[in-house]
């Protein structure tokens, strides 16, 4: 299965509609191809969300036949994918289409989020991990390894908690470090990327995932909690100070910090950037 016959599988795929034998093929293809994971991954993302925030309605089967067969007859006649077709450009990267679609996805989503109860800031991960971004710029956190080598740091907390710590591949930035802690028993791990330049710095506050939903020993506010269960997803922006990028991975639960700009710190920390 080449790239256009899986761009042409992508909705099918999202929407469970494709036979086993087709499926697995599909998968094969992915496993292997990046720019089509990407394309994947956009328009999984854009249905969760849409599912969560609007309305169904009931499609008559005439108009939704009508619909898949037009998108076809256009697909196969520009021969580009549909997400370069959507913001207009035929030779827009994937990897920044990745980046943007979850921008907008969860910055849709957030627009709509309530306000909720204020948890007390030394049980809050989002009020932790800015606490920490800054104490790191002040040189107040230091990591007890740095390296070139992101396996390094992450064999350096392997031996020490149960969640699994992801550190991003180190291209682009000078060196990353990592440190550990731990508050009424449960560990954490800091990753800091640091960057060219004196204050140019991503941090990463990692914990497990199961503690952090369950809100006993810390915990996070009801807006963001809602946001990863639906999406996986919550950003928080304080224009001039720090975007802040938090996501789901597998068990552990991630929260990067930074005055970097937004789409840029997921393309680094999702492995998608050039």
């Amino acid at each position: 299965m080449n790239c256009s016959q899986v761009y042409e599988l992508i909705s099918e795929a999202v929407d469970h509609r494709l036979s086993g034998d087709v499926m697995r093929e599909f998968e094969a293809h992915l496993s292997k191809c990046g720019k089509c994971l990407s394309e994947f991954k956009a328009e999984e993302m854009i249905k969760s969300v849409l599912q969560y925030r609007l309305p169904r309605a009931v499609i008559p089967s005439e108009v939704y036949n009508a619909v898949v067969g037009a998108l076809a007859r256009e697909q196969q006649s520009q021969q580009r994918s549909w997400f370069a077709s959507l913001l207009g450009s035929p030779i827009l990267n994937p990897a920044v289409a990745f980046v943007l679609v979850i921008t907008l996805a969860v910055g849709v989503y957030s627009l709509f989020s309530t306000s909720s109860p204020k948890l007390p800031n030394d049980k809050n991960i989002i009020s932790q991990s800015i606490k920490n971004y800054a104490a790191v710029i002040a040189g107040n956190i230091k990591p007890k390894i740095m390296s070139h080598d992101a396996g390094d740091v992450e064999n350096y907390f392997k031996k020490d908690v149960s969640f699994d710590v992801s550190v991003a591949p180190t291209n682009g930035c000078d060196w990353c470090g990592g440190a550990l802690s731990e508050f009424h028993g449960v560990k954490f791990a800091h990753i800091v990327y640091k960057f060219g330049g004196e204050h140019n710095v991503l941090y990463v506050y990692q914990t497990d995932l199961e503690e952090a939903m369950k809100g006993e020993k810390i915990g996070l506010p009801a807006k963001a909690k809602d946001a990863l269960k639906k999406t996986g997803w919550y950003f928080e922006e304080k224009p001039g100070k720090y975007n802040l990028v938090m996501w789901k991975q597998k068990h552990t639960l991630c929260t990067a910090v930074s005055t970097m700009g937004r789409q840029k710190m997921i393309a680094f920390l999702t492995g998608t950037g050039e």
